[in-house]
């Protein structure tokens, strides 16, 4: 006969078996990695090398909805701008009640995305040299940081397909163990 859980809470996470003072050691490594990742270059990288593509997604998002929510959208308009669920919504915008104050903090210094200067016609002398470097210079200033994002992007979703093949791997090695043991 099967266990049943007849509790409605999950089972103890793998990281409550540790003791207290390990955990400490795990965590204080981990804020101190972030920490150290001082440029959005070693904060990429970090990413990249930490999270799977679906837990950076989701960290995406909640901060997106962070940003959302301290800009005084309602929960409504978050869901609909963000296709999250109300749940989600709801999570985030409780964490903001009870603490919130790092991510208030982040949010307010997060830069904004790079935009291409549109030359201005002066009268009498046209598009000026300076408006036309400016423009130039931001145009590719955008088009070096969305080639940045993409690879970042690709990059995340050439790391998945690799996750992908390495759990069907020791899923398939897993189940031949489990086939040999029984026989």
């Amino acid at each position: 006969m099967g266990k049943f859980n007849y509790f409605p809470y999950q089972p103890a996470s793998k990281m409550s078996k540790l003791s207290i003072k390990e955990q400490e050691d795990f965590v204080f490594d981990l804020i101190n990695a972030f920490a150290h990742a001082n440029t959005p270059t070693h904060s990429a990288r970090l990413l990249h090398d930490l999270l799977t593509e679906n837990e950076i997604s989701n960290l995406a998002k909640r901060l997106r909805i962070a940003k959302l929510l301290l800009k005084g959208k309602t929960q409504e308009e978050v869901v609909d701008l963000t296709h999250s669920s109300f749940a989600t919504v709801t999570k985030v915008n409780m964490w903001f009640d009870n603490a919130g104050d790092g991510l208030k903090h982040v949010i307010s210094r997060l830069p904004k995305r790079r935009t291409v200067h549109q030359a201005r016609w002066t009268p009498g002398i046209g598009y000026g040299l300076d408006q036309i470097l400016l423009h130039y210079a931001s145009l590719g200033l955008k088009k070096r940081e969305i080639n940045k994002l993409q690879k970042f992007l690709q990059n995340m979703r050439i790391k998945n397909a690799d996750n992908e093949d390495l759990r069907e791997e020791t899923g398939l090695q897993y189940r031949d163990k489990r086939l040999k043991k029984h026989k």
